[in-house]
């Protein structure tokens, strides 16, 4: 091949080379931007929506609240009343505020867990605060299977405490969210079922209940579960109410029973 003959060769080689080469690069942009568009106009890609949180979640019943589905992550705890109140409480790390929203009447009420702790969903004078933890002595403690999980029992001659350990399962505030919302107690762990007989009258009633077995907290069943990443956050769209009680309350119930005023504080 002569010396011009190979320059000719050299050149459409290099050219052709420089096509493909434009050619990926324009093919790599357009994925690129493709990619940032979808971002920011709120499309993650797929593997981030189907992010699933590992959970459990215990179907409860507790004597004043009704009946509650309770699901419980390692950082953040949701309550749904299934019951006729109809509220549901969520909090999540790093903050552990308390929110209470209503998927009915779409409000909602935000407190600090401090304040929280001190009020619960209810005043004292209609859901009485029992001592956090088991005080009735003798008693002896003894470990039992509910739907596959290890509960812990203490039982005393008038009361019966059963609890699940917080080892792994969920952090510290959830326990505290779990007393402030049940104001029953709890051994420092997360309830899961309390009875105890009376000693002396009915609060409201007067009715002499001394002896009687009241059963104040049962859980059905506990089980694992996987919930979607923002199951634990209120949703978008809601109203601020006055106080965390109209929330937990609500509009509807009102116009139901009269009754049901007297559990809102002003």
């Amino acid at each position: 091949m002569t010396p011009r003959c190979f320059r000719y060769f050299a050149m459409r080689v290099s050219s052709h080379h420089l096509k493909i080469i434009s050619q990926a690069m324009i093919a790599l942009t357009l994925f690129i931007m493709a990619s940032s568009n979808n971002e920011a106009l709120g499309q993650p890609r797929a593997a981030k929506e189907t992010k699933d949180i590992a959970a459990i979640r215990l179907s409860q019943t507790h004597y004043f609240m009704g009946t509650q589905q309770v699901t419980i992550a390692p950082n953040a705890v949701r309550i749904d009343n299934t019951a006729q109140l109809g509220y549901v409480l969520v909090a999540t790390a790093p903050n552990w505020k308390v929110t209470i929203f209503r998927p009915d009447d779409k409000t909602y009420f935000t407190e600090q867990l401090k304040i929280f702790q001190d009020t619960g969903m209810m005043s004292d004078m209609i859901i009485g605060r029992r001592e956090r933890n088991f005080t009735d002595r003798p008693f002896r403690t003894t470990t039992m299977m509910l739907t596959g999980f290890k509960v812990e029992r203490i039982t005393s001659l008038r009361s019966t405490l059963k609890v699940l350990k917080l080892d792994g399962i969920a952090a510290p505030q959830i326990e505290k969210i779990l007393y402030a919302a049940y104001k029953l107690p709890t051994n420092n762990c997360i309830p899961v079922a309390f009875t105890a007989t009376h000693n002396n009258a009915d609060f409201i009633t007067g009715m002499q209940n001394k002896g009687k077995l009241e059963v104040l907290l049962e859980t059905q069943k506990i089980e694992k579960v996987k919930v979607a990443s923002n199951y634990f956050l209120p949703p978008a769209n809601l109203k601020k109410a006055a106080s965390i009680r109209d929330v937990v309350v609500g509009h509807a119930n009102l116009k139901k029973s009269e009754a049901a005023e007297i559990m809102i504080e002003k």
